[in-house]
Order: C-alpha cells, then structure tokens, then sequence
C-alpha cells in the first residue's frame, strides 16, 4: 500500500507538470523554494557550533517547523490530492495499510526532503562526538516524522470541519494572525539584527518552556548525546517516538471515522427572510446590497480587509517613530489603496457560476455599469471607514493625529483609483477560480496561475501613479496653515478619487458588455 501511494503521489506530480505551463511553473517555483528553505536552515543551524545558545536557538527552530506544518495544512488543506480522506472513500482499503501509505506518501515531495536536509545542520552546529552525530540522524528523523504525523492526524480529524461553513470561519482566524505574525517577523527582526539586538542568548527564556515540547526533546537530546549523557539523550528520544506512536494511533482512529461517516458539510442551511438594503434603487441598489451582504457573511473577504488593515501597519511600522512619521502614513494608504483593487481584481471569476445569474439582467451598457457601480458602492462603504480609521490611529501612534487628515486623502485617492483597476481587470482579465476542500483562498484554475501576479503588478503601479498629485501636493503644501489645506486637500482627493472609480466603472463596462458570453463562460468554469 505505502509504494503504491507513493507511486500516486509521483504519477500526480509528473501529470500536474504535464497538464499546464501554470503547473510547471508553480512546480518549480515550490522545488526552488523548499531548496533555498533547506540551504538556509543548514547554513543557519551549522553556523551555531560554538556558541553559547545553540541549543535555545535549535530549539526554537525544531518547533518553529513544527508549527509550520500544524498551521499550513489548515489554510492549504487539500493541494495534495493523496492526503485528502475524502477521495479515499469509496475504496475497499483498510485502515492501517492506508495510514502507513498516507504517511510515506506525505513524507515524499521536495518539502519534507528540504526539512530533513535543513534540519541536518545540526550534525555540524550541536552534535559533537560519533555518538552526538548518531543522535543528530535519528533526532532529524524523529523530528521530521513528528511534524508529518501531527500534520495528518490534524487535517484528518478537522477534514469534514474544513469542508463545512464553520471550517471555513476557522481558516479565516487563522489566516489573519499568521499574516500578521509572518509581517511583524519581516518587519522586526532584520532590524533587530542589524541593531545587535537579537542574538543567540535572546532565545534563553523561550527555551526555558521549549525544551518540554517534542521539537525540544529532539534538539536537547542532541546536546545531552554531545555533552557526556547518553541516557538523557536516549530518554528524550524515546519520549518523542512515544509522542509520535500516540499521534499515529489517534491519526488512524480519526482516518477510520473520515471513511465511515456521512459527509453533511454540503446541507442546506435554514433561510432568513429580509429584504435587501439598496434594493429600492434599482439595479445598482440590488447589486451593492448584494455585495454588501458578502462583506461580512464571506469569510474571505473578513480576511481580505483584515489583511488590508494588516499591510498598512506593517508598511508603517519602521517609519511611524521616526522624523519621517509622514511617510509612514502616506505610504500605508497607498498601499491600502492597491491592495483593495488587488483583492477585488477578479470580482467574475470570485462570484463563480453564480454570475451567469446576475447577467441576465446585465442587458447593455448600462446595466453593466450598474454592476461596476455597484459593487463600488459595496467596497466603499467598507473601505472608507475602515482606512479612515486605520490611517488616524497610525497618525496617533506617530503623536501626529491631525496629520490623518493627509492620509485620509490619500486613502480616498487610492480607493478610488484601486477600485477603478479592480473594474478594469476584472472585465479584461478575467479568469477562473478553484477551492479545495477546506482551503479558504480561492487559487487560479490550470492554466491561469501567472493572471493574479500580473494583476496585483498592474494595481501597485496604476495605484501608486494615480495617489502620486496627492501626495505631491500634500508635499508642496506643507507650509501652509493645516486649518486651510487640509480640508481642501481632503475634499480634493475625495473628488478625485470618485472620479477615478467612476472613470474605471465606464472602462470596464464598456469592455465587459462586448464580451459578456465569454465572461459567463469563466464564472462558470470557477469551482467554489
């Protein structure tokens, strides 16, 4: 069972690269990084030898991977089609053959070669001895064994949760605190580098609880094996092969449960009369009431906004301290701005199937600005609050709260302008989407992968184009009394801006009414 698995999982990898130029491209865009992952860690964990906090710092690497395969299964549940339960099934296959086949299946792929090439590193930086070195193998392998187990036993188990409406509100609490971490790393800690301020004997404390976690089982044992004690090693490395034997044993009862139980993640949920804000407008009103809606009862757009809201701080973190708190302010709306037209670049191919629905009352031109428009009405009422309010707390923070004023215009323009691309592209370049189960981003269909990158390129410089007279004449006017400027400053990108959306709305429905046929063949081809 483990070969013929394995023997799936190879034949899937060779027909993905044989299917698109998409998927070869994203093929090896993966092996390049898992590559780059394991030199560095190597680097990384072989240029510890000798210093005093090697042990703390390879502890916190050992969990770090840990959690990274707790957390990733859960937002990228079902890329790979031989660990999902759920296509398995229908086979007569018993449970633990098929747990064993999961397993070898899971642990082949350039991922888990790049965590036990990078994890090696340890046998230069921590072990000592031919006795330390030997620990160092089987701990990197016990290690690696660790992570895959604990990342089949959580995907099996949450599975059917991942596939329901509740999974994935999950996913969505996820998401957002790991972006937000995965900023604040990339932000803060080169800084803290560069200043001297994090070294080796930074990660004392962490260790101090670490240590009694598997991954700091494995790393310790490789320091007791290399300092004098064999037992102490022996000990913690059979505690975590006990903690491994434990999550296989559970692993195998929640496959056994996925395999036997009815899926009800796909009935039908009760239905609430109520009519619909907007809808007394006509059609405009109908179609910003229904994106509306969708603003806060989909959970990938709570995440996109959440996101926004996230980049801004990130993007301001360095500066908002500093002399240059303006810059920190004016860039963070702007990119506020491009990152609301990257999100909603693709509004057709997002909606899916269900637009081949709305199009029937899309009857001409003007119908179709009245969907533009109105899914522009929709953003903006999110958008606009919800960065005003961003943008006046990074100005608090930078003890210039008045200075919000400034990027509050700047947001307006950048709204404007990133809902204008957003119209644009989603009527020039359009393309299918697909979720797998449990995934909670939407990824492009065969074929399309290189579509959302060319389109967040075209926002970011659209954007950054459009937002740069407001900030020119932010700078130029600094001189003048703030009572005067600001107000006209504010009042003259909100105009701006409107004109910018509306400009973007008469664009693209022009385009989309010439090719309504084909953009219905698109939304249908998206699997959501």
């Amino acid at each position: 069972m483990a070969r013929l698995l394995v023997q799936l999982k190879l034949r899937l990898l060779r027909n993905a690269l044989r299917a698109s130029t998409g998927a070869k491209v994203g093929f090896i865009f993966s092996t390049i990084w898992a590559g780059l992952v394991a030199a560095g860690t190597f680097a990384l964990l072989s240029l510890l030898r000798g210093q005093s906090g090697a042990v703390e710092v390879t502890t916190v690497i050992f969990t770090g991977f840990a959690f990274g395969w707790l957390i990733l299964p859960l937002v990228a549940f079902g890329l790979d089609a031989t660990l999902d339960p759920a296509t398995l099934a229908l086979y007569p296959l018993r449970t633990r053959p098929l747990a064993v086949g999961l397993l070898a299946a899971s642990a082949t792929g350039a991922w888990p070669l790049a965590n036990v090439i990078g994890l090696l590193g340890v046998t230069v930086g921590l072990a000592h001895g031919a006795f330390g070195l030997l620990i160092a193998v089987v701990a990197v392998v016990l290690q690696v064994l660790f992570c895959i187990t604990l990342a089949r036993f959580v995907t099996t188990s949450l599975a059917r949760l991942l596939s329901s409406r509740r999974g994935k509100d999950l996913a969505v609490l996820l998401v957002i605190p790991i972006f937000a971490l995965y900023e604040a790393f990339a932000q803060l800690v080169p800084r803290l580098t560069a200043e001297g301020k994090l070294t080796a004997a930074s990660f004392g404390g962490v260790d101090a609880w670490l240590r009694w976690l598997p991954p700091g089982q494995a790393a310790h044992a490789i320091e007791d094996a290399s300092s004098g004690h064999p037992g102490a090693a022996l000990v913690r490395l059979a505690l975590l092969a006990a903690v491994i034997v434990v999550l296989g044993w559970l692993w195998v009862r929640a496959l056994h449960s996925a395999l036997v139980t009815a899926d009800t993640s796909t009935q039908s949920s009760a239905v609430r009369g109520a009519s619909l804000p907007f809808a007394r407008y006509g059609l405009r009103g109908t179609l910003a009431a229904r994106f509306f809606l969708y603003q806060r009862r989909e959970p990938l757009s709570v995440t996109y906004w959440a996101i926004v809201v996230v980049i801004m701080g990130a993007s301001s973190v360095s500066t908002v301290t500093t002399p240059r708190y303006i810059v920190a302010i004016l860039l963070s709306a702007g990119f506020a701005g491009a990152f609301i037209g990257i999100f909603h670049a693709n509004s057709i191919g997002l909606s899916g199937p269900a637009f081949s629905l709305e199009a029937t009352a899309l009857t001409g031109p003007r119908a179709v600005r009245a969907y533009f428009s109105g899914q522009n009405i929709a953003l903006g009422l999110v958008a606009v609050p919800l960065l005003a309010l961003a943008t006046f707390v990074i100005a608090a923070v930078a003890r210039h709260p008045v200075d919000g004023f400034l990027g509050l215009a700047v947001d307006l323009a950048g709204i404007g302008a990133g809902l204008a691309v957003s119209n644009i592209l989603t009527a020039g370049l359009a393309y299918p989407v697909e979720k797998r189960a449990g995934n909670p981003s939407p990824r492009p269909a065969d074929g399309y992968s290189g579509h959302p990158a060319l389109g967040a390129l075209i926002c970011l410089g659209s954007v950054a184009v459009a937002v740069a007279p407001v900030v020119v004449v932010t700078v130029l006017t600094g001189s003048d009394p703030a009572a005067a400027r600001m107000p006209l400053i504010v009042l003259g990108a909100a105009v701006y801006g409107f004109a910018l959306a509306w400009a973007g709305v008469r664009v693209a429905s022009a385009m989309a009414a010439r090719q309504l046929p084909e953009l219905c063949q698109i939304a249908l081809r998206s699997r959501l």
